[in-house]
């Protein structure tokens, strides 16, 4: 209160506003704020991030544990007991902060009564804003309205009204209207991150090399349980967000289960661009050119060979392997490839990196990407979103984590929560297969392939698997030694 221009500080149940006349007033007194924090009433000790792994790893190993089903095709568990071979392999991934450009924002100007709302807001879901925003002020949705700013970046961030209802609050008790600026230090504090996830492969081949069993469990905390509830218990406790991406329609591999169990550790888990195929297929894809080596096949006749039963999936593969060459060899690079379906779109993508042993960097020169989305209404737009995701894909695959101890994100800034750089973004080359079939999702379909593309290169040039998203320096270095 002794900083000129600001004028209250109040405390509130989700934190501690600072009210004051400018920008400049109101950040220097939230940096001078010192708060102390009540945790008494927490229900569970504090989350570590790190020391959680070992209970992660517990549950994906344990039978008895509560597993729910996902997916199911024929009988795994039977085919897998009788398999003449098995393969085996145990993924992560961290959590990841969705980086939008601009930290979380909104203007909010209540009535005088409190019973009605003007809100300026870049979001996602208006309806939602207005509804959250209307149940806390205790009124109705009608009497809110929403005036829609350009987004500033979402990416999954601003689906949830954080800003707009605590703006409203603040509105509501200074009778003034509010422009709430979270810095971008407390805007990576109050994250809604994607889950940090462990995963439990097994693959049956018969005795003439054919995959007949596959198995999948991921233990993660529900992304549903905290973005939405009502579906979470229609459901029987499934993630759509967080499990999709395990499914294997596509594949023909005759007995399949695909399962989830779930931690519950008071993370606020949150849809992240390309969900849970985002780290579910960087799983999968990597493990099916796994089983691909353990076989001694090449991992595009591997991919051609388990979609050979639906065309359109094996025209993205073919698509993408005739445009980067994939025969051709390039002297200190490799190629990876991967196949998604996302959203009823099909894609498949193919990386060339090289690896700085010194460092562990991974540096990708190329990636190719063909996807199949039906009909293409824009296809201006579907390539910018491509691209768009395939950047965004790149950076979650090589640098962006979030750790947590006692409770609290560890990373502040850009300075320790790594994004990708100008410099490292690859030549993208993309290539739409339009079909006449309905048209199909394209804001994410650029993303699932990126991840396990990426590390299937790494194997071919250097005989390592990684299976630990990001795929750091440290991380390269470490399976380099």
């Amino acid at each position: 209160m002794k900083i000129k221009g600001v004028t209250r500080v109040i405390p509130l149940p989700f934190g501690v506003a600072v009210v004051g006349d400018t920008v400049e007033a109101t950040r220097t007194g939230r940096n001078a704020l010192k708060v102390a924090w009540n945790t008494s009433e927490a229900k569970a000790a504090p989350f570590d991030s790190e020391k959680a792994k070992a209970d992660y790893a517990q549950k994906g190993s344990d039978p008895n544990v509560e597993a729910k089903e996902w997916y199911n095709v024929g009988d795994a568990a039977k085919a897998l007991a009788g398999a003449a071979k098995t393969i085996e392999a145990a993924y992560w991934s961290e959590h990841t902060y969705h980086a939008q450009m601009e930290p979380m924002n909104a203007v909010a100007q209540v009535s005088e009564d409190g019973q009605s709302a003007e809100i300026w807001v870049g979001t996602q879901v208006q309806p939602l804003a207005a509804a959250v925003v209307a149940s806390v002020l205790k009124t109705t949705p009608d009497k809110i309205k929403i005036n829609l700013q350009l987004l500033g970046g979402g990416f999954g961030r601003r689906i949830w009204p954080d800003a707009p209802v605590q703006a409203a609050v603040i509105a509501n008790i200074v009778k003034k209207p509010v422009k709430l600026i979270l810095t971008r230090e407390d805007d990576i504090a109050a994250a809604r991150p994607r889950p940090m996830t462990h995963h439990v492969l097994k693959a049956g081949l018969d005795d003439k090399g054919n995959l007949t069993g596959w198995h999948h469990r991921i233990v993660a905390e529900n992304v549903d349980s905290v973005a939405a509830p009502p579906r979470f218990q229609a459901t029987g406790g499934k993630d759509l967000i967080g499990w999709r991406g395990m499914e294997q329609e596509f594949y023909t591999i005759p007995n399949i289960r695909a399962e989830g169990v779930r931690e519950q550790r008071g993370m606020r888990v949150h849809a992240w661009r390309g969900i849970g195929a985002g780290y579910n297929k960087f799983v999968s894809e990597s493990f099916v050119d796994e089983i691909a080596a353990a076989r001694g096949v090449d991992p595009l006749a591997m991919r051609l060979e388990l979609t050979k039963n639906h065309p359109r999936a094996s025209a993205v593969i073919k698509a993408v392997a005739e445009m980067a060459d994939w025969k051709r060899k390039r002297p200190g690079r490799a190629l990876g490839l991967a196949f998604a379906d996302y959203h009823d779109t099909l894609t498949a993508g193919i990386a060339e990196i090289s690896i700085d042993r010194a460092t562990g960097k991974i540096k990708v020169h190329n990636y190719w990407i063909a996807a199949d989305p039906g009909l293409v209404i824009h296809p201006e737009n579907a390539l910018a979103q491509i691209e768009s995701a395939v950047i965004y894909g790149l950076s979650g695959a090589l640098s962006e984590e979030l750790t947590i101890k006692d409770g609290a994100v560890q990373q502040s800034n850009f300075g320790d929560y790594h994004v990708l750089r100008m410099s490292d973004v690859p030549q993208i080359h993309a290539r739409i297969i339009t079909t006449n079939n309905p048209p199909t999702g394209m804001g994410e379909i650029g993303l699932p392939c990126v991840a396990p593309a990426i590390g299937n290169a790494v194997f071919q040039l250097t005989g390592k698997r990684l299976r630990h998203l990001p795929m750091s320096s440290a991380r390269v270095k470490t399976a380099l030694a």
